[in-house]
């Protein structure tokens, strides 16, 4: 993340013109692209889940955002997207900054933008009297403009009419009603191409002369007549080769448009890759405009170059696509023109895309196929090697910075001592402060790599590493060393404290998974835990997260109904640290979840599993109202259960979207952002068998019928959770039961229906009034 920050605070150094809405507008696009990180608010670490992450600790400042190709052969996220958010054509401010020059840096650049592009053509028309003579009252709408003046109290004739015929020629060329509404005037644009002809015959200046010929090709391009775009260009630009003038290349990128329409996609390819090195305001056009599609048109577009110059940029170009693995590219540049700048930019480009594939590989989690990684690291050590050669060489202006790619390269490997190596020697040739900073963060992420445990006598170099300043400035390193970290523990068998590494105790919370829950236990109650461990246990205030995790523990046992089980593990829970008290043994004809509830016998979950305990024994002695006893036990467990009032006393969270699902047969259901998922509690067997027994035991009549009633309803629940139930959970009709599922409903309607609790049933619940009418 700390390298887009950088990319967002240096970005204004590239020279793209009037870009003033750019800074309210790429907050918005990194968070778009960048997937939001989770706030950290659990004990210990307070890590997050950190897996998918991608991290980069290539330090923007390294980068040459100074050079005009930055933005082109980077490529990459908020580069891309600053040349998608241009506001406005770079080639005019060039323009406006040529007629400045042309005379003398004398006219105020926005007095030459008023009237190069908001000026009608009725008020430059008025320029032409006084311009032609003596006399020098001005139109009183550019009375004021500085360059209108010039131009006037100059004479300067030609200047007047040429921007004339260019306004004439612009509804043509430029967006606006033409374009919009009907086709275009194909036949006036060539009476304005002939007329344009005759003035550049008729013009001296050579500045004014290249200038009617760009707008004569502009109108032959947008007019789709490439075959006259090349003539008009054959038949006056090559008399004028030695006028300087960023007109040029406008010209010569339109030439290579229409080369490229005509199908000579060899040759236009070539001389839009002259305009990309020579022309910084049609380098965007240049750029997007170059295609090369076959190895014949790559070879016959060699042969035009002229220069090594020329079939370096080629290259430059071709390294910057998308797909392109650059190497052979860099080669090639390196061969024909070693102190090239645009090496830096290409292999930064290079290790950027590879640090995203291969940083920590070999330990971080990763969804792509370890074929593309074996590629990737094949390519990244024949990277290397190139690299290697040319820092070696000694003939590129910035070795060290080259040296200390070389060591980048290697901990993308996972070369972690030999980057080490190679780091120290490029800090003894290095001389770049910025630079030094990055030998540093390049460094501290080997040193992560080089970590082989975390038992206390590795107390020293994890607390080097994390009090490191490099540590400190960047919140990528905290993720990578813990994903780190959480591998080491992974090969020792620890999965409990490699889990808490790369995710959250809230996660485990969802789904407590019983060997991560011991595993933590074990690391809360080690007697000489490393620094990292002690951090990663802390619960804040001298504690630990022991008590959570045999909550945890406690939770999954009582999901699985095993109350000693249960018990023994709340009791290791303070009482001062047991949460929320519910109300398991509410006797509720309809379930209501999330209703309040009036009943006075209140309990956390270790008195939960006490009471429960003691209704077992109860039985077991057959001491007092067994059939009650049953009743009670049947009551907990369904409550504790997705269906009842008190859930939270085995589950962490009821989603209501797991009820869509009830009839998939999970235990435990997906939830976002949890990678474990989320256990619902749907079993009501054994509440089920408790309630039958409790009616069985009884002798009175009316309790028989509420204990058949709520045997009826886990019946009914049993159907909604059964892979074969086809019923639509989220439907508003009474679901159609199958008879297997509906035995006690009919069992009540048998031999209960003259029972009071029959009557309220049939009152309160509308299905089981349904039910039994029919």
């Amino acid at each position: 993340m700390r390298f887009f920050i950088q990319i967002y605070k240096k970005i204004n150094v590239i020279t793209f013109p009037k870009v003033q809405n750019l800074w309210k507008t790429i907050p918005l696009l990194i968070f778009l692209i960048f997937p939001y990180q989770q706030s950290r608010t659990d004990c210990g670490i307070q890590n997050a889940a950190r897996s998918g992450q991608n991290y980069s600790f290539f330090h923007a400042e390294n980068l040459n955002f100074k050079s005009d190709y930055a933005p082109y052969l980077l490529g990459y996220g908020v580069m891309s997207n600053y040349i998608a958010l241009e506001k406005r054509e770079a080639y005019l401010e060039d323009n406006i900054k040529e007629w400045k020059g042309r005379f003398c840096d004398k006219p105020d650049s926005a007095d030459i933008d008023k009237l190069l592009y908001d000026s009608s053509i009725d008020e430059i028309a008025e320029l032409r009297v006084p311009t032609s003579s003596k006399k020098k009252d001005m139109y009183y709408a550019l009375e004021t403009n500085t360059f209108a003046q010039i131009i006037v109290q100059n004479g300067c004739v030609e200047v007047v009419d040429y921007l004339l015929f260019s306004k004439r020629c612009e509804p043509y060329c430029v967006k606006g009603e033409l374009w919009n509404d009907k086709p275009k005037d194909v036949a006036q644009m060539f009476v304005l191409i002939n007329q344009g002809r005759d003035l550049f015959r008729n013009t001296q200046s050579q500045f004014i002369k290249l200038r009617y010929a760009y707008q004569i090709i502009r109108l032959a391009h947008y007019a789709k007549d490439y075959k006259a775009v090349i003539q008009i260009y054959d038949d006056v630009v090559h008399k004028m080769e030695n006028v300087n003038s960023v007109v040029k290349w406008w010209i010569l990128a339109h030439r290579a448009g229409a080369l490229k329409a005509l199908g000579s996609r060899a040759q236009a390819a070539y001389l839009f890759a002259v305009v990309f090195r020579n022309s910084a305001s049609k380098r965007r056009q240049a750029f997007e405009s170059f295609d090369v599609k076959t190895a014949d048109e790559w070879r016959d577009c060699m042969k035009f170059c002229r220069t090594n110059e020329e079939r370096a940029t080629l290259f430059a170009i071709r390294a910057s696509y998308d797909k392109a693995k650059a190497l052979e590219d860099l080669k090639a540049i390196y061969a024909l023109d070693p102190t090239n700048e645009n090496l830096e930019l290409l292999l930064s480009r290079e290790v950027l895309r590879l640090e995203k594939i291969l940083l920590g590989y070999n330990f971080r989690k990763s969804n792509l196929d370890k074929n593309i990684i074996e590629k990737n690291k094949a390519y990244c050590a024949d990277l290397k090697v190139f690299v290697k050669k040319v820092g070696d060489d000694g003939v590129i202006k910035k070795p060290a910075f080259w040296r200390t790619t070389e060591g980048y390269l290697e901990v993308l490997l996972d070369e972690p001592r030999n980057a080490m190596r190679t780091f120290a020697q490029a800090r003894q040739t290095n001389k770049d402060a910025v630079l030094g900073e990055q030998i540093d963060a390049f460094s501290l992420a080997a040193r992560i790599q080089f970590l082989q445990g975390t038992d206390a006598g590795m107390n020293d170099e994890i607390d080097a590493i994390r009090t490191d300043n490099a540590y400190l400035s960047d919140p990528d390193f905290e993720d990578f060393f813990i994903e780190k970290v959480g591998s080491i523990y992974r090969k020792t068998g620890e999965k409990g404290v490699a889990f808490l590494c790369n995710n959250t105790i809230g996660e485990l919370e969802k789904a407590p998974k019983m060997e991560l829950l011991d595993n933590l236990i074990a690391l809360c109650r080690k007697p000489d835990k490393s620094i990292f461990e002690k951090e990663l246990t802390a619960a804040g205030k001298g504690k630990t997260i022991e008590s959570q995790i045999w909550q945890l523990k406690g939770r999954y046992f009582l999901a699985h109904f095993q109350l000693e089980a249960a018990a023994e593990a709340f009791k290791n829970v303070p009482e001062t640290e047991r949460g929320k008290k519910y109300t398991p043994f509410v006797d509720k004809i309809k379930d209501c979840v999330n209703c309040v509830q009036s009943d006075t016998i209140l309990v956390d979950r270790y008195e939960f599993t006490q009471r429960m305990l003691a209704y077992e024994y109860q039985i077991k002695a057959g001491q007092g109202d067994v059939s009650r006893a049953y009743y009670l036990l049947g009551l907990g467990f369904y409550n504790i259960t997705y269906f009842g009032n008190s859930s939270g006393l085995a589950d962490a969270y009821r989603s209501g979207v797991s009820w869509k699902y009830l009839n998939s047969g999970r235990e435990v259901y997906e939830l976002s952002g949890f990678p474990l998922g989320n256990t619902e509690v749907t079993d009501v067997s054994l509440a089920s068998e408790y309630f039958e027994k409790a009616r069985q035991f009884s002798t009175d009549r009316n309790f028989q019928a509420r204990c058949a009633f709520w045997v009826a309803k886990c019946e009914q629940n049993m159907f909604f959770t059964n892979k074969t139930s086809r019923y639509n959970l989220g439907g508003k009709n009474a679901p159609n039961v199958p008879p297997q599922y509906r035995r006690y409903f009919k069992l009540m309607k048998d031999y209960y229906s003259d029972t009071p609790f029959y009557k309220q049933a049939v009152t309160e619940c509308k299905y089981f009034g349904f039910y039994v009418s029919k």
